[in-house]
């Protein structure tokens, strides 16, 4: 016997309503901003720089907000876990601060390990010579700003997991995307990304723009 599938008219009309209200949620959702992260590791000296008061030792589960810059000294590590889970690892010598109510991760200076879970709405790491932009990603970021005293600084990048889109501030156009075991390294003053990744392993292929 067959049965019949058919649907009234304005039953229909309902599910194609109540489906596009669904699907105009489900893209309308946000990523999940950077609101707060917590001190998860500190190894040596390790300091919160706030606004407006004096900088102060940090302590594991410390709360770390916009406005709060984490900088370690010589030989020196910390560990950041934010609510979504993403998760920043520094070395020795760097400065990092983050920016609340967007995704954006600032690297004044120093090396950073960076983990953002897939589906966590991905991150920009903003630094002095290079703007990163990545999803769910596994990279390291080392930075060094160009002084008198070291004038031949560099900018190093390396995707362990996932992609990334690597951009020069006031540069238009000025792009590379860097895919899972590829790195760039470059002068922190260069105008230009090079148009060849360098292998983890060692071998160099050019980048797709």
């Amino acid at each position: 016997m067959a049965v019949s599938l058919r649907i009234a008219p304005h039953a229909a009309i309902r599910n194609l309503s109540l489906l596009g209200v669904i699907i105009g949620f489900a893209v309308s959702v946000p990523a999940a901003q950077l609101k707060e992260a917590r001190v998860t590791q500190v190894v040596k000296d390790v300091k919160l720089l706030s606004t407006g008061a004096a900088e102060r030792p940090a302590a594991v589960r410390d709360e770390v907000r916009d406005g709060t810059a984490v900088r370690t000294g010589g030989d020196s590590r910390s560990e950041l876990k934010f609510t979504d889970q993403t998760l920043a690892r520094l070395g020795a010598n760097t400065i990092f601060s983050f920016t609340e109510g967007n995704r954006n991760l600032n690297l004044q200076d120093g090396a950073m390990l960076l983990r953002v879970p897939k589906g966590a709405g991905g991150a920009r790491i903003n630094s002095s010579a290079v703007t990163a932009a990545i999803t769910g990603t596994t990279v390291m970021v080392e930075t060094h700003a160009v002084t008198k005293k070291n004038k031949n600084s560099y900018y190093k990048f390396i995707v362990l997991e996932g992609t990334a889109r690597l951009y020069l501030p006031g540069r238009l156009g000025e792009s590379t995307l860097v895919k899972a075991g590829q790195m760039i390294i470059m002068r922190a003053d260069s105008k230009t990304i090079p148009s060849r990744s360098m292998s983890i392993l060692g071998k160099s292929r050019r980048v797709p723009s």
